[in-house]
């Protein structure tokens, strides 16, 4: 687990080991203040308590003070803001990583688990870092150094001492071992959770339409019962070992007290002594009670620690060249048979080869596999069987971010960003100029509506576009996509959710710059199939 820890510390790792350095020398000046109040007990037991004494364990008391104040406060400092930047990186990390992942991944995680990985997981690797690691090392280093002094004022005491300690360890074992099974079960259940919430506000207007909302939504009403009944019973898991663990360690003192006053009575144990070990006894189980809350914390904190690990250890695209320029830019497809899983075939011996400065169009019933043809090229699927080859060169061989610097893509599905048009058609090219932008505005026949609003450009569209129409949103899709002006356009039901008129005018402006670029139409539009060099029949293989 410390190994997970180190891996997602990376770079933040050595300052985190440098802030545990002033930890541990925090710690050592709490030592020495406990020292000192065993002497100054020692010393008035002893009767020999002067005025030098108490000038000198005054100074170093003070000393101690100072020491551990500036140490404890630095290091304390240092780990919250090496903490808060390890989750910087570490979130910026995740969402690199996920991006170079094939698409199948989703299918076994949904966006819940990935949203609580992203904001509670890494929020608990963060705690972790900043409070409960250093807690745990200060509770143990205490403890280890509390129960060696207990040897030099009797090692039988000493010895009865450590065994009971060592015996309640399997306790804490147990409950910990208990919590981490119920704790992956409850983050199970709050990543489905996450979904269903996503889900229930993406289609309010659905279910608000048919009366789904509130209490009638079943499978809200059911997440949120679950992660009720399941935060419950992780809290209530723990309790009985830590509390078992507790009321050992509470029961330790009255009977180690009763051995010591037995050995004062013997004659084994001298007053000063047992004045000492009575009140280092004390100390010790108030810190030893205190490392069973932490340990407990810490287990279920570092499951966290383990998804994100898991998630970060997740294979990506493999390829072998990181840069790669096509020679052409001619896609042809070889022996390409795809399954999004095993019981799910949908293409079978595809062969075909698209050239360049010409429009290819894909036909097909519904549901035949023209949207899967497209995603296989940008790479977002690997194929089961054959290959997929840009100018001859096959696709599994280029880094993916690579690949897709020659791709613009407009989906069936479309997604904008909750800010202004201009914002949205720019992230094509965040280079572009303004003009750039309007150009490709006025391709994708969306200019002259922009213009007509308020603030034209300027215009925010709300999340996913909400203010728009699907055709408007669909031609500032296509708008971004022109923008890119990459040398392979992937354009899937383009003009689905457009009036004849305006489509017409989409058709137009593709047919226009056919002669620079490759371009793939995913279709049912007759009109667009005017417009292609080439038809692609796609009939989807179901077994």
């Amino acid at each position: 687990m410390l190994n997970n820890l180190k891996m997602l510390l990376d770079k933040n790792y050595t300052p985190v080991k440098k802030a545990t350095y002033y930890q541990l020398l925090d710690i050592l000046f709490n030592m020495i203040i406990y020292t000192i109040l065993f002497l100054t007990i020692y010393s008035l037991i002893e009767k020999s308590f002067t005025m030098n004494k108490i000038y000198w364990y005054s100074g170093l008391l003070l000393i101690a003070l100072i020491f551990k104040s500036h140490f404890g406060g630095w290091a304390m400092v240092k780990m919250q803001k090496t903490g808060s930047t390890a989750s910087k990186d570490l979130r910026i990390a995740m969402g690199d990583h996920v991006k170079k992942l094939n698409l199948g991944y989703f299918n076994s995680h949904n966006l819940g688990y990935l949203i609580n990985i992203l904001t509670m997981d890494i929020t608990d690797f963060e705690q972790a870092i900043t409070h409960n690691i250093p807690d745990l090392l200060k509770v143990l280093v205490l403890s280890i150094y509390l129960l060696l002094i207990t040897f030099f004022i009797n090692f039988k005491l000493a010895i009865i001492q450590i065994i009971v300690v060592l015996l309640t360890i399997p306790i804490l074992k147990v409950g910990g071992e208990k919590l981490e099974k119920i704790g992956v079960e409850k983050k199970t259940v709050s990543a489905k959770l996450i979904s269903t919430i996503i889900e229930y506000i993406s289609g309010i207007e659905v279910f608000k339409s048919f009366g789904v909302i509130g209490d009638k939504f079943e499978r809200l009403e059911k997440g949120f019962r679950d992660l009720k009944k399941y935060s419950i019973k992780l809290e209530l898991t723990a309790v009985p070992y830590v509390l078992l663990f507790q009321i050992i360690i509470d029961l330790l003192f009255p009977i180690l007290l009763l051995l010591a006053v037995r050995f004062f009575m013997n004659g084994e144990l001298e007053a000063k002594m047992l004045v000492g070990f009575i009140v280092l006894s004390l100390t010790l189980t108030n810190v030893i009670r205190n490392f069973s809350a932490s340990y407990s914390v810490t287990r279920y904190l570092f499951l966290s620690v383990a998804k994100i690990s898991d998630t970060l250890n997740y294979p990506i695209i493999s390829y072998k060249d990181e840069d790669f320029n096509f020679s052409s830019y001619d896609i042809s497809f070889e022996d390409v048979d795809f399954s999004y899983t095993e019981d799910r075939k949908v293409l079978k011996n595809i062969n075909f080869t698209a050239k360049n400065n010409e429009i290819t169009a894909l036909v097909g019933k519904s549901g035949s596999g023209k949207s899967t043809v497209m995603s296989l090229i940008a790479r977002f699927w690997d194929t089961t069987k054959g290959s997929i080859k840009i100018g001859g060169k096959d696709i599994k061989e280029v880094n993916p971010d690579s690949l897709l610097k020659n791709i613009s893509m407009v989906f069936q599905d479309v997604y904008l960003i909750n800010d202004t048009i201009y914002e949205n058609i720019r992230i094509g090219n965040l280079n572009a100029s303004k003009e750039e932008i309007m150009n490709a505005a006025k391709i994708a026949s969306c200019h002259d509506f922009i213009s007509k609003l308020p603030k034209g450009y300027d215009t925010y569209i709300g999340e996913e576009g909400s203010t728009l129409s699907g055709g408007e949103k669909q031609r500032i899709s296509i708008a971004r996509a022109l923008l890119k002006n990459s040398p392979i356009i992937l354009l899937d039901e383009p003009t689905y959710a457009l009036d004849r008129d305006t489509a017409s005018d989409i058709i137009s402006g593709i047919n226009r710059i056919k002669k620079e670029k490759f371009i793939l139409i995913s279709t049912h539009d007759v009109d667009i199939k005017q417009i292609c060099d080439k038809e692609l029949y796609i009939d989807r293989i179901c077994e």
